[in-house]
């Protein structure tokens, strides 16, 4: 045994002097250890209550601290009386472990250096970059909302027949066909904000309006009397002839519009009722989709509600899928999920679809059918289908189509009769 050896043993021999006075003193109520100014400060430290520090731990402790040496756990005072003394004072990462053991007692804990202090982890510049541009567009978001809100306005008709109730409005949207002529679907919104509810009206395509036309036809209506405003208007009229009140408005929407907004709103799910396969190269048409539940995007929506060859009932059946597509997509985009998407949708549609309504009363509209739920009743004009001079049409049942009106579509006090319908135009 080494010179260096003797001089470790001898003082782990000191140390359980020490620590064997310091319990007899203890025991007596003598002064602590720490009263001893000949005995080096690491052998005044007080044993951890309940620990398992042994001799032989400390000694391989020493041992390992001798190998590498590390900076005294103490700090050196001097008073200004000259008289040095060790004061000891705990490192705040060791607490009162002044051998900077583990808990176990098996090793000395990780050091810090003296002065060192714990850093903040700082956060990632292009997280902090991303906060701030989503704090900036919730604020955004929470400022339209709020906007709206203050400035919705609900579309009214100026050619009321009666008193109104409150908060009720009706709006025809339309949709045209690929060469943008006839409009293949139409459909009347009826928006009740009192009592949360939102339906639609299905008018058949082939509906038999004014005879004095050379294709009496409702989807006709629009390109026979100049498109744009003014064939609108005439098709405003014709609707008027069929429930007995012109729309409070209407929404004629571009199908190119109708594909890009599905995808902007993260598609639709739905139930496709059947197989569908269709080709038209003149149109530029080719339809693929399979029966079943999937979600559909702005592409297999457009098959999905121009599709009708392979119906039992045509164009009858056809109209009816579309009002269930078009109820479906409302109920999921209503949901609080998509209120991040609803601005830029608005805007889309603002840009691609003909309408006379404003701002405010787009607003108005979006408002009562996140008000609503997004949830549907829908119904389909009464009528049947019936060969005239040679040609296909569906024929009004007007006194079916009043009550109809009654229960469920009519915006205003007073109700309507079979008499106050006039489909023919007379």
């Amino acid at each position: 045994m080494g010179k260096n050896d003797n001089r470790r043993g001898s003082d782990f021999d000191d140390i359980r002097t020490v620590f064997d006075k310091r319990d007899r003193d203890r025991a007596s109520g003598r002064p602590s250890p720490g009263d001893y100014p000949d005995v080096p400060e690491f052998m005044n430290a007080p044993r951890r209550t309940g620990g398992r520090y042994s001799v032989d731990a400390m000694r391989q402790a020493h041992e390992r601290q001798t190998a590498s040496p590390q900076q005294p756990n103490v700090v050196v005072s001097h008073d200004r009386r000259g008289d040095a003394y060790r004061e000891a004072q705990p490192d705040p990462y060791y607490g009162q472990d002044p051998y900077g053991m583990q808990p176990d007692g098996e090793g000395p804990a990780p050091r810090r250096e003296p002065g060192e202090s714990k850093k903040k982890k700082k956060k990632h510049p292009v997280l902090r970059w991303f906060l701030r541009l989503s704090g900036i567009l919730l604020a955004l978001i929470l400022v339209f909302i709020l906007g709206s809100i203050l400035l919705a306005k609900m579309p009214e008709s100026d050619d009321a027949p009666w008193p109104r109730k409150d908060g009720c409005a009706t709006i025809l949207l339309c949709g045209t066909d690929e060469s943008g002529d006839r409009t293949d679907t139409m459909l009347l919104l009826f928006l009740d904000r009192p009592n949360r509810t939102m339906r639609l009206l299905s008018l058949p395509r082939d509906t038999m309006v004014n005879r004095d036309n050379p294709v009496p036809k409702l989807n006709g209506a629009y390109s026979a009397n100049g498109r744009d405003e003014k064939g609108m208007n005439v098709l405003l009229d014709y609707v008027k002839d069929l429930v007995g009140y012109r729309p409070d408005g209407y929404m004629l929407i571009d199908l190119d519009c109708f594909e890009e907004l599905v995808d902007d709103m993260g598609g639709v799910e739905f139930d496709v009722p059947m197989d569908m396969q269709y080709e038209d190269s003149s149109q530029d048409l080719y339809i693929d989709l399979k029966k079943g539940p999937q979600r559909l995007n702005g592409k297999q929506a457009m098959w999905l509600v121009r599709f009708r060859s392979g119906y039992a009932m045509a164009d009858l059946e056809r109209v009816r899928v579309q009002r269930d597509f078009l109820a479906a997509a409302l109920d999921q985009w209503a949901s609080p999920s998509k209120i991040f998407r609803l601005p830029g949708a608005m805007s889309l549609l603002m840009k691609n679809t003909q309408t006379d309504l404003g701002y405010r009363n787009l607003c108005w509209i979006g408002l009562t059918a996140l008000k609503c739920g997004g949830s549907f009743e829908s119904d389909t004009l009464p009528g049947e289908p019936a060969w005239v001079n040679g040609g296909a049409y569906y024929v009004e049942d007007r006194a079916a189509a009043a009550k109809l009106v009654n229960e469920k579509y009519n915006p205003y006090e007073k109700e309507f009769t079979a008499d106050d319908l006039h489909p023919y135009g007379y």
